[in-house]
């Protein structure tokens, strides 16, 4: 009997909650992924790209089963669609994580000296919005069991709030990493170029898809 048949029985809530958990197990290896790529440490690039593909997998299979089995007589505090939207834009981070390790590991892309330090700083501000998007995700239990309502949903609005000023963070750091990338682009090669400005546009959407979940969030919440 797999997980998802074993939680269903109490409610939707809890194989959601688990499939955050593996979503998070696939996006905790990028900064290991993004620090091996930046130090060109190819064997490491690789084994790390592998890990996020296992990890991206298995969170696919717990979003197919949930939706699979999430019926649409159940009795929800929150609407069905509204449920799903939210289980799809959190599905969204883990599938920017993989395409972030594809893009990495598609070909070898040196990252400038002049350039590593306004990277770091965007890896990291993308990663402060994926984990506050966690930390909005991981009260989905506590939500379902107010209702979501009362002090558990206003503290889960806060979090949201938050969750929209460090995307704003994330996309700062991207406009500046790209413009230090086209002051020294006469450096590199043209598809140097290409690669880095692709792997920059991934990460940025892994922050907005981390923004979106939390969207999502409040929608449940105001619907309610």
């Amino acid at each position: 009997m797999s997980i998802i048949s074993k939680l269903f029985g109490k409610s939707p809530f809890e194989p959601l909650y688990q499939h955050m958990l593996k979503v998070k197990e696939c996006v905790d290896l990028v900064r290991p992924l993004m620090d091996a790529f930046l130090n060109e440490e190819d064997k490491n690039v690789e084994n790390f790209a592998k890990k996020i593909f296992k990890a991206e997998h298995e969170a696919d299979l717990v979003k197919k089963e949930l939706r699979n089995r999430l019926p649409k007589s159940v009795f929800l505090p929150v609407a069905r669609g509204d449920l799903l939207r939210f289980l799809k834009e959190q599905d969204n981070i883990a599938d920017s994580a993989e395409d972030l390790a594809v893009l990495v590991t598609l070909r070898k892309t040196k990252v400038p000296e002049g350039l590593k330090e306004e990277l770091e700083d965007f890896v990291n501000k993308v990663l402060e919005t994926y984990e506050m998007a966690m930390r909005v995700s991981s009260e989905i239990k506590l939500l379902a069991e107010t209702s979501f309502s009362g002090t558990e949903a206003h503290k889960v609005m806060e979090l949201i709030e938050e969750l929209k000023v460090d995307e704003w963070e994330a996309d700062k750091a991207q406009m500046t990493v790209a413009k230090k990338l086209f002051s020294i682009e006469k450096e590199l090669d043209p598809i140097s170029v290409m690669m880095l400005m692709n792997i920059f546009k991934e990460l940025g959407t892994l922050a907005n898809h981390a923004e979106n979940a939390g969207d999502q969030m409040r929608m449940m919440l105001h619907n309610t």
